[in-house]
């Protein structure tokens, strides 16, 4: 390992410690015997699978970025920060309307977090660092398959649209939290080629419970008005237009 590789470890290490109490490896994919049904109804990646644990993954993101938003997480939610958090959501909704467009299905509108999630502001940006990790590992393994075994190459650049703001978010978590170099990394990180294997690690947020130290919940999922009133006037999202994803093909959903 050379120094800058053994650097950003240790930003990282740093980061998960500093900022919560909450690990990123207990929060996703840590809970032993969680039914994974909720994200994989099959082993394989098929596009319909693929874009339905996407659109729940936007959903439980809106309903993070929201809540948060709306919650005392003190510090977090300040002069500085507040425009991140709602440049964040007015992504993540509109995420969230490109794949309903798209034909991507999610019976998920309501979800589950750990108990002190919006009451401590250190535990929501540990969260927000996991959640936004896990999102882009299993875009990348979404571009992995449309681009490679289901040869859907539009949608394989669409994940990389989506990808690439998630990214952002990332940054803009380690941001708020006060790291030296919030931009650590220098590739993302891959989890694997399967999206279902990834979105496994989600499953505690669409069922009760699952979190040690208690869970808060279900919290659903804001209305498309109440979105465009937390946001306002920042974010690039124009909540009466949305993209047309023409190009969709459902031929091996």
């Amino acid at each position: 390992m050379n120094q800058e590789q053994n650097q950003q470890g240790t930003t990282r290490r740093q980061f998960i410690k500093n900022v919560g109490l909450l690990s990123a490896t207990v929060a996703l994919g840590g809970l032993a015997g969680v039914d994974a049904s909720a994200f994989a109804a099959t082993s394989e990646d098929t596009v319909a699978s693929i874009i339905g644990a996407a659109l729940t993954a936007e959903r439980l993101a809106t309903t993070f970025y929201y809540t948060g938003l709306h919650s005392p997480i003190g510090s977090v939610v300040n002069a500085g920060n507040k425009p991140y958090l709602q440049g964040a959501l007015g992504a993540e909704f509109y995420h969230v309307e490109l794949l309903q467009g798209a034909g991507a299905k999610s019976p998920y509108t309501s979800f589950y977090f750990p108990a002190d999630t919006f009451k401590d502001s250190k535990s929501y940006l540990n969260l927000l660092q996991a959640l936004e990790v896990t999102f882009i590992k299993a875009y990348l393994a979404a571009i992995y398959q449309f681009g490679g075994p289901l040869k859907q190459p539009a949608l394989a650049q669409l994940a990389g649209e989506i990808l690439g703001v998630e990214c952002e978010h990332r940054v803009m978590g380690h941001q708020i939290a006060g790291l030296n170099v919030p931009n650590d990394f220098y590739l993302e990180e891959a989890g694997g080629t399967s999206v279902a294997a990834i979105a496994k690690g989600l499953a505690p947020f669409v069922l009760p419970n699952q979190f040690a130290g208690g869970t808060t919940g279900p919290l659903s999922m804001p209305s498309k008005a109440q979105v465009q009133a937390a946001v306002g006037s920042n974010s690039g999202w124009d909540p009466n237009t949305t993209k047309t994803l023409t190009m969709f093909q459902n031929q091996n959903g």
